[in-house]
């Protein structure tokens, strides 16, 4: 785990060395703004409805309009999925209980880097229990991959083989009778997209509902 931080971190330099000016300076306590906003892959996920059981399409065109957070991570997830899941919905909660602060709520995005074993009504069901206005989606493996890379969010699958890590690569055959146990390793990177649809900011831990607000706030009033 330690080593996908450390990549994480390296790359959101390499993220902010291809815009070529820089934004306003913002007093920001934990949210990197890209200089540049970067625009994102096309890409066609699936969201799960469940009040109507309708299957949804999800895609750079349901980020128009609105803010929103992604966050890169899959529902068997031991520990970072369930505690960040829980810091956004408490920074939700705020926001919906403090009527006298001027934010746009953003739109909360829970992306499965897992599709294998998370299907689009299971995920949904999961990101509903942090917060019903939460949105679950997933789709093929190299659709996940290539939006997640875009933004900077880093994973490997690793398996356990005689009690033993194996991390496996994408070109590699996978252990037979191991195909489904596995653990991800992933980053804990919150990134947020503009009204545009465009990667803006980069969140990094450890994340605090009142700091994301405040900068969220900031980031609002310097759009």
């Amino acid at each position: 785990m330690k080593k996908i931080i450390n990549i994480l971190v390296l790359m959101i330099p390499l993220l902010l060395a291809g815009c070529d000016r820089s934004p306003e300076r913002l007093q920001l306590e934990a949210a990197t703004v890209l200089p540049q906003a970067k625009e994102l892959p096309p890409f066609n996920l699936k969201h799960f409805e469940l009040q109507s059981s309708e299957l949804n399409d999800f895609s750079v065109a349901d980020l128009k309009g609105k803010w929103s957070l992604f966050f890169f991570g899959y529902t068997h997830c031991p520990d970072v999925c369930p505690t960040e899941l829980f810091m956004l919905s408490e920074m939700m909660r705020s926001l919906e209980q403090d009527s006298a602060l001027k934010i746009d709520k953003p739109q909360v995005v829970f992306v499965s880097v897992d599709p294998q074993r998370d299907t689009p009504k299971s995920l949904q069901e999961y990101t509903g229990y942090y917060h019903p206005s939460f949105l679950g989606v997933t789709g093929e493996q190299n659709v996940v991959d290539s939006l997640s890379h875009s933004m900077g969010a880093m994973y490997e699958r690793v398996y356990y083989l005689n009690g033993r890590e194996l991390v496996v690569d994408e070109d590699e055959d996978i252990p037979e009778g191991l195909e489904n146990s596995y653990l991800i390793n992933h980053s804990a990177a919150i990134f947020l997209t503009n009204p545009d649809g465009d990667l803006h900011a980069i969140l990094t831990t450890p994340h605090n509902p009142d700091v994301m607000i405040r900068d969220l706030l900031s980031i609002q009033n310097a759009w």
